[in-house]
């Protein structure tokens, strides 16, 4: 069964995966993606922040 907890887990490694991408291609040259793949990482951080923080006893 999905909790919750675990959708948001799920859903904050998709986004840190997707940062790492749009981050990826900042660093090949293209630097207006850079500030996109920030945001992302800064979601998929947040979101595995509160899977974790709804856990907690």
């Amino acid at each position: 069964m999905v909790t919750p907890r675990n959708r948001l887990k799920g859903a904050g490694l998709s986004y840190l995966g997707i940062g790492a991408a749009f981050l990826a291609v900042a660093a090949s040259g293209q630097t207006a993606f850079l500030g996109v793949g920030l945001v992302f990482v800064v979601l998929g951080f947040a979101a595995l922040a509160k899977a974790r923080k709804d856990g907690q006893p």
